[in-house]
């Protein structure tokens, strides 16, 4: 029986240190900010929404390793389904809006979706990046850039085509902003994001 206790007493003893440790260290996990990216992830251009979203899903994961948003946040993404249509694609932004941690959105890949959901993310306050072209009528197909190994690695070894690359620039753009931002006393905002990008 007292070897019993004995181990009972080791075992509550390690658990009762385990969740003193992880109680005396507030901070040690890094408060997260969020991204949007908006896009087609099924139907007939669910391979462009895809595309775009090993692109942010890389430019994301590398902006974390490197020490995340100021070295004070760690970036989240919130990736929604807007099937490239006018409709669903204004719902997704209200769905974006509902959610403060988002600082910006990446969207509008095609034309009929950018115009629906603009205006709504304007609304919003919230920054929404999109292509001027429309990148459902762009060809796919390998680009040389310097990410296209990283990239890769995420799709499956599908070469990035010009949704990706633009999405990288796009998303990273944001990212830098967001960076910007952070400096603030208050921290990053929709607002000084939103500024940053496009001015008053």
């Amino acid at each position: 029986m007292s070897g019993f206790g004995g181990w009972a007493r080791l075992v509550c003893g390690t658990c009762c240190a385990l969740l003193i440790s992880a109680c005396c260290f507030p901070g040690s996990v890094k408060p997260t900010v969020k991204v949007g990216l908006s896009a087609p992830f099924e139907g007939r251009y669910r391979d462009l929404g895809y595309e775009v979203l090993y692109a942010v899903r890389l430019a994301v994961r590398q902006r974390n390793e490197a020490g995340g948003i100021g070295g004070q946040y760690l970036v989240e993404l919130v990736a929604l389904n807007d099937f490239a249509e006018a409709g669903p694609a204004v719902v997704q932004a209200q769905k974006m809006g509902v959610d403060d941690g988002i600082l910006g959105v990446l969207g509008g890949l095609a034309p009929e979706t950018a115009v629906a959901a603009a205006p709504e993310y304007e609304r919003i306050g919230l920054a929404f990046l999109h292509p001027g072209a429309d990148l459902t009528q762009v060809p796919s197909g390998s680009r040389d850039v310097p990410f296209e190994t990283e990239y890769m690695a995420l799709s499956g070894g599908v070469p990035p085509g010009e949704a990706a690359t633009w999405a990288y620039a796009a998303v990273n753009r944001l990212l830098d902003a967001m960076d910007v931002d952070s400096r603030n006393d208050s921290g990053p905002s929709r607002r000084g994001v939103g500024k940053l990008l496009f001015g008053d």
